[in-house]
Parts: C-alpha cells; structure tokens; sequence
C-alpha cells in the first residue's frame, strides 16, 4: 500500500523527481562523484543501483527527489 500511495504522491505533484545527466569522476566505497551537467562542482557521495557498475568518465543519468540523488546506470557509449 505504501507504493501505491507514494506514486499517488507523484502524480498529484507532491514529491517532485528530476532526472539529470553527469559525468562520474570519481569512485570509492560504494559511491561516486559526479560532476553534473551545467554545474562546476563535482556531488559526493552518490549511490548508485546494484546492477550499475560504476567507472570514471562513465555518464551517467540522476535522479533527484528532494534532497536524495542516486544513478541509474551509465548511457550506451554509442563510439565517437
């Protein structure tokens, strides 16, 4: 029921969630660094979902709600 209720939340525009775009530049306990797009000061401490295995220089998609970001994983690197 709890889910239920938090997306209920979502969809009436009580908790706001941004998606956004960075570049990890750092890696270390279980947490990255990342340095997001339009900013010039890199974010500590960012968790990170289990099946993403973080890498330096990796970009990565956020997500924040309120004061909580954690990524969900790297794009495709499509070659340059």
């Amino acid at each position: 029921m709890e889910f239920i209720e938090e997306l209920r939340k979502i969809i009436n525009s009580q908790i706001r969630i941004s998606f956004h775009f960075g570049k990890v530049t750092d890696e270390s306990g279980g947490y990255i660094t990342v340095l997001i797009s339009g900013s010039t000061t890199p974010v500590t401490n960012i968790r990170y979902l289990d099946s993403y295995t973080p890498t330096v220089d990796d970009i990565v998609v956020l997500v924040v709600n309120r004061g909580d970001i954690f990524a969900l994983g790297k794009l495709a690197d499509l070659g340059a």
